[in-house]
């Protein structure tokens, strides 16, 4: 077995003027493939700048290496990660083989012989199947519509097709050649040397045999060819791109909305930045982000995966304006829940996109009234809701609040935010608050009527020049007091006093009232022994859980209570499901089928819960009009506070 015998003669069956004719439309078709490439890289850099990496060339390398090695975010999909795992691997089995061989015939190298000749053959064999099983499940899923979300465009099956012709012409001239005098020793190639003994069965001899290997060697060099030309072409690309895209991640939380790089909006092409034309050949149109986006979900105009595509599309014609290619209707029903970026798998900030867009729309004049009211009454009176800013302290009637002196240093300010100043809903959530600072004999202050909009509302609309004045003059108000922390109920303003004021020059420590709560709980101030909770499911808000990460804390408060019996809902932590308010859709209120409020209140009411916690005003607002859907049943729905003032026997009202 060890003998030099044990090995075959490469292209011993090919006359040389084939294997002439292959090595050079190879080397022609890498070319072609490299100067594609290079053409499409280089229209790429014509876009704006992108922020800077956060990674070092290094970090990349390594998280592209641990990315493609263990397929993580591909298997969140547990069919389509098994079908992208054998498919990657078995092709990665088989370019090594191929270089094995290249390597013997092409190289004075000699080592393609005895033990290292039969345990390639199997190894190799085994990974042809592997990729071959791998197609063939995505082959399924698409003509048996196994999957609502695959996009049935035939450039997209071509990848499949093609890869799947090379993977059987592969094994059938394996067949053939082997077939040709049945060397004992390729038996080891397990499915060529199968298949050769069928070839043989039916009649095939020697000559023919010789004939159909050469044939099929042909076939299969024309394909691979041909696949190397396709490499950058659309779909195919995704293989290059994907793992670029991958490797030059932001880095940031999901709903820290990236500042322009330059005017804000876009318009046309040349208005994306380098990261997004990169993105719009990324995209895999896997369709994930269609699957978790709650407005296409409740059937809404939006389909972020054809915001995506409609971007390459744009890419393609320099004169072409996006608006032409992305209806207004769609950009403007995205609640920047951040889902879309939560469930790409190779790294695509969708949401960050759409909010671009809205803000090419705002500097062209083009947005909905709903939203130009909410633009007029946040310069006019510094909230989005309508209201009069003179009575954003009218929550805190027969309370006794603690309010800043003008310039008064404040080591602890208690934001309460326009959600909890203006609506119903939010203000009982700040006399909670206030209830359970005041029996903490916590040591705070409020701005009271000199508080402002962070400007989130406007920034998530697309008026960037809004929130930039806006996020002026609160950072002008931290600074006079210098602030030192900031305590808020709010996820919308807790993301952006983290997230966003830093890119304006301001950080200041920021806490949400789930954190502060826990604090509290973990150092025995707060017992929450008082009462019985009893049957609560958490609905996480979006930028708290999956825009920040925190998703911990207010499970951990509600396990405190007591008597609670707590029940998740099938989506939760950072894949929870939005509430449908956000990115100014608590104003806006684009119609579709159903709204996402409404889904959300039937999926709490599905875990039995008589109690949906939350801890976000908004979220809020809007499950509790969700839950007035419920015809029987309905739970009511309550912030974290008032469950701890509950707890605690303190009174809210």
């Amino acid at each position: 077995m060890t003998g030099e015998s044990v090995t075959r003669q490469i292209m011993d069956n090919v006359p040389g003027w084939m294997q002439v004719t292959f090595y050079a439309a190879a080397l022609a078709g890498c070319g072609i493939a490299v100067l594609a490439f290079i053409a499409r890289i280089s229209r790429h850099r014509r876009g704006r700048e992108s922020p800077a990496r956060p990674r070092s060339a290094l970090g990349s390398a390594t998280a592209v290496v641990a990315y493609l090695t263990f397929h993580r975010e591909l298997r969140r999909d547990p069919y389509a990660g098994a079908a992208h795992l054998m498919t990657f691997y078995g092709f990665l089995i088989l370019f090594i083989g191929t270089c094995l061989v290249f390597l013997e015939h092409s190289t004075p190298l000699h080592f393609f012989y005895g033990w290292c000749y039969v345990i390639s053959s199997l190894v190799i064999d085994l990974g042809g199947v592997a990729f071959l099983a791998g197609l063939a499940m995505f082959a399924w899923r698409r003509a048996s519509n196994g999957s609502h979300r695959i996009l049935s465009a035939w450039w997209v099956g071509s990848l499949t097709v093609l890869l799947g012709l090379i993977g059987l012409t592969g094994f059938t001239l394996e067949a053939a050649r082997i077939a040709i005098d049945m060397p004992e020793h390729e038996r080891w190639s397990v499915v060529g040397y199968a298949l050769a003994t069928a070839l043989r069965t039916v009649g095939i001899g020697d000559d023919v045999a010789a004939r159909l290997h050469r044939v099929l060697w042909a076939a299969h060099a024309v394909l691979c060819v041909a696949f190397f030309v396709l490499l950058p072409w659309r779909f195919f690309g995704h293989m290059v791109y994907g793992a670029a895209s991958w490797a030059t991640r932001s880095g940031k939380p999901i709903s820290a909305l990236r500042a322009p790089s330059g005017p804000p909006g876009s318009t046309a092409w040349r208005d994306l930045t380098v990261r997004d034309l990169l993105h719009a050949d990324a995209c895999t149109t896997c369709g994930r982000c269609n699957e978790m986006c709650p407005a296409e979900t409740a059937g809404k105009p939006l389909h972020p995966r054809e915001i995506i595509l409609g971007l390459r599309v744009g890419t393609a014609r320099e004169d072409r304006d996006l608006s032409s290619l992305i209806p207004d209707e769609a950009i403007w029903a995205c609640t920047t829940c951040g889902a879309c970026n939560e469930a790409c798998p190779v790294g695509i900030d969708v949401y960050d996109k759409i909010v671009d867009l809205r803000r090419g729309r705002v500097e062209t004049g083009v947005v909905p009234p709903a939203a130009q009211a909410v633009f007029e009454s946040q310069a006019r009176e510094d909230n989005p809701f309508g209201k009069p800013g003179a009575e954003r302290m009218n929550w805190a009637a027969g309370l006794s609040v603690a309010e800043a002196k003008p310039d008064e240093p404040i080591e602890l300010l208690y934001w309460v935010g326009c959600a909890g100043s203006f609506d119903p809903d939010g203000r009982s959530v700040t006399r909670a608050m206030i209830r359970i600072l005041d029996h903490l004999d916590v040591h705070y202050r409020l701005l009271g009527r000199r508080e402002c909009c962070t400007g989130d509302p406007a920034r998530r609309m697309g008026e960037e020049g809004l929130f930039q004045q806006q996020a002026r003059a609160v950072i002008d108000l931290l600074r006079a007091h210098s602030v030192e922390r900031v305590l808020t109920h709010c996820p919308h303003c807790f993301n952006v006093f983290r997230n966003e004021y830093p890119q304006l020059g301001c950080t200041v420590q920021v806490e949400h009232h789930s954190q502060f709560l826990l604090r509290q709980v973990a150092e025995g101030r707060l017992t929450l022994d008082g009462g019985d909770a009893g049957a609560v499911t958490l609905h996480d808000p979006c930028y708290l859980g999956r825009g920040n990460g925190v998703t911990d804390s207010p499970r951990d408060v509600l396990r405190s209570l007591a008597g609670i019996d707590h029940r998740e809902m099938p989506r939760h932590g950072r894949a929870s499901f939005c509430c449908g308010a956000g990115g100014g859709s608590s104003w806006l209120d684009t119609p579709g089928a159903v709204r996402v409020e409404n889904l959300r209140a039937a999926e709490a009411q599905g875990t039995g819960a008589s109690t949906i916690a939350t801890a976000c005003p908004f979220c809020k607002s809007t499950l509790t009009a969700g839950c007035q859907s419920i015809e029987r049943g309905a739970p009511i729905v309550k912030d974290l506070a008032e469950l701890v003032v509950a707890a605690e026997g303190l009174s809210s009202t």
